[in-house]
């Protein structure tokens, strides 16, 4: 009988046998997924927050080299206009606005053409990983032979506040909304005048010009060479939130809208990375910051700011007349 049965045995499996491999497999597929896209969403925050801190680095060595003065529209590019415009070396400002060239030009190996840096600032050399968006239309000329298509939507952003004078006589980009959040007369864009370093932010994920009119989003990428805000390089941040940047899309506590047209936006263009955006500090330091921790006015104005109207910002916690620390 023993016989028999060893040599009537087939080789291979039953469908039954088969079926429960594939249904093993299937299982073990599943649980994995998830965790490798949780390790590659890991990665790329990790990339980029590598990338804002290099912005640290090169802010401060800027700074040492330059009596406290920072890169930006008052100081670096002050003067570039249509008659005046931008140099085409790389460790000068592509706009009045740009920061990133003169504090990173000669570390990243920057193009000299400016139209060809500002370009490559989006596109190569400082795009985060989880930013897969692409600029859909210019406002202005692009770079001779590219369609916006063929550009990556910026995916940093300084904080314009820091950047301009206390009285708006001085430089060519004046404070935003400075009648609402007027900041000490004596500031000036120089390290020693922000305030606390560890608690106000140099730069952000996010970028500039986001349009939902005509159906499909429009993210605009301007070539102009001199801005009167914050052009491709700066933001005003979430808490003040202007109607085309990346954080005007939640609600008045600033968190993301889930309901809508824009729903979604916020996370697209700003909070990329687990619902939360990573920015640098001017002492260095990066954090995650989720959306309701991210709106609070004393991370995106001078110490000594006051704040005007509380309901032009998204902080549920300022209140009118309030000294930012």
């Amino acid at each position: 009988m023993n016989k028999m049965t060893r040599e009537t045995r087939r080789d291979g499996f039953t469908l039954i046998e088969l079926l429960v491999v594939i249904s093993i497999i299937a299982l073990l597929v599943g649980i994995l997924l998830p965790a490798l896209g949780a390790a590659r969403r890991t990665a790329q925050g990790a990339v980029c927050m590598g990338n804002e801190r290099s912005f640290g680095q090169g802010m401060a060595v800027y700074t040492a080299d330059n009596n406290g003065w920072m890169a930006g529209p008052n100081t670096s590019g002050l003067g570039i206009s249509g008659s005046n415009p931008p140099k085409n070396q790389s460790t000068a400002p592509a706009q009045n606005v740009d920061w990133i060239s003169p504090t990173l030009g000669d570390a990243l190996g920057l193009p000299k053409d400016a139209l060809v840096r500002m370009t490559a600032i989006s596109d190569d050399e400082l795009s985060c990983p989880s930013n897969g968006e692409f600029f859909t239309h210019f406002a202005g000329s692009g770079p001779p032979g590219m369609s916006p298509g063929d550009i990556k939507y910026t995916s940093y952003a300084a904080t314009l506040q820091f950047h301009a004078f206390g009285d708006n006589t001085f430089g060519d980009v004046g404070f935003p909304s400075a009648a609402n959040f007027p900041p000490p007369k004596t500031y000036s864009p120089k390290l020693d005048d922000v305030g606390s370093v560890s608690g106000k932010v140099y730069a952000m994920d996010g970028a500039r010009y986001i349009d939902p009119s005509g159906g499909d989003v429009q993210v605009s990428l301007n070539f102009f060479e001199r801005q009167v805000v914050g052009g491709n390089f700066m933001e005003q941040g979430p808490t003040v939130a202007h109607a085309h940047g990346p954080f005007n899309f939640t609600d008045n506590r600033g968190q993301p809208l889930d309901t809508g047209s824009t729903a979604g936006w916020a996370e697209r263009f700003g909070y990329r990375h687990s619902g939360g955006m990573n920015t640098v500090f001017f002492d260095g330091h990066g954090e995650n910051m989720k959306p309701s921790e991210a709106v609070a006015v004393d991370f995106w104005f001078p110490s000594g700011t006051v704040i005007k109207r509380e309901n032009a910002t998204k902080d549920p916690d300022d209140v009118r007349d309030q000294i930012v620390r």
